[in-house]
């Protein structure tokens, strides 16, 4: 009788050593998979606002520089273009593909290794060009080997009413005369009480703005403030805004058009 009732305490006693030990397991594997996502949550593919334009002139060894720009995309292709700056017969190329993500960094795929870096660091409103290896190139040109994103997100997806141009006020509303800057179309929409106008348009260092090709509607309008207003716009080289106000200007001139944030 002794002897069964010791085997049943001592099985009792293995069993809940067993118990406790599954316990402590799961309890860990959470504790890590807890980590785990921590960790990956300090990630720049998580925590930075990542898709978007970046654009520079990287250093070259034979020429002035190297224009790239890089489209990151979410989900998860990519455009690189690259002009050679200087060289008497015009050189560059655009690669298209997927991107994969090793940390903080992407990879470009479908560039060969020996013809050029397939690796970026993905920073805060920029990214690095890294060596093969996916390295930070060091030294006095580390700073030049970054690409900075496009666009400010004080002026763009927002409507702005059109209240002064060539330091004339405008008389009109946030709905018959504006100005909008589509971030992910990269359109900009404008109108001054008659047609619809669509420009692309570039804004770098948050500050330089150019507009590209664009299309109007054809109505026959009653004076001519839309052909000034496109004028202006073709002439303006950048901005100053306080996220309330916005000023389109050439070089340190007056300002060529005033807007007012339409609430």
């Amino acid at each position: 009788m002794k002897t069964l009732v010791r085997r049943s305490l001592k099985f009792t006693l293995t069993a809940a050593v067993v118990a406790v030990l599954i316990m402590s397991c799961v309890q860990t594997g959470k504790n890590r998979s807890k980590q785990a996502k921590v960790i990956d949550g300090h990630t720049s593919e998580i925590s930075l606002d990542w898709a978007g334009i970046y654009s520079g002139i990287l250093p070259c060894a034979d020429c002035e520089g190297i224009e790239t720009e890089l489209i990151l995309n979410e989900d998860g292709t990519y455009v690189l273009t690259t002009e050679y700056l200087g060289k008497r017969i015009s050189f560059g190329d655009t690669i298209q593909g997927k991107f994969t993500w090793q940390g903080n960094n992407v990879h470009l795929e479908g560039i060969p290794k020996h013809e050029r870096s397939s690796f970026f660091k993905v920073e805060e409103n920029q990214v690095r060009y890294l060596d093969v290896e996916g390295n930070v190139v060091t030294g006095v040109l580390e700073n030049h080997y970054i690409l900075k994103k496009e666009g400010n997100i004080l002026v763009e997806d927002k409507r702005w009413h059109l209240i002064e141009l060539n330091g004339h006020k405008v008389e009109g509303t946030a709905d018959t005369h504006f100005l909008i800057f589509d971030s992910k179309e990269r359109k900009a929409q404008a109108k001054v009480n008659c047609n619809i106008i669509l420009l692309s348009y570039k804004i770098k260092n948050e500050l330089m703005l150019s507009f590209g090709p664009g299309a109007t509607t054809m109505m026959a309008c009653p004076d001519t403030l839309e052909d000034e207003y496109l004028r202006v716009l073709e002439m303006v080289d950048n901005l100053s805004t306080d996220g309330k106000t916005l000023s389109l200007n050439k070089a340190r001139m007056a300002p060529l058009a005033r807007f007012e944030l339409a609430e």
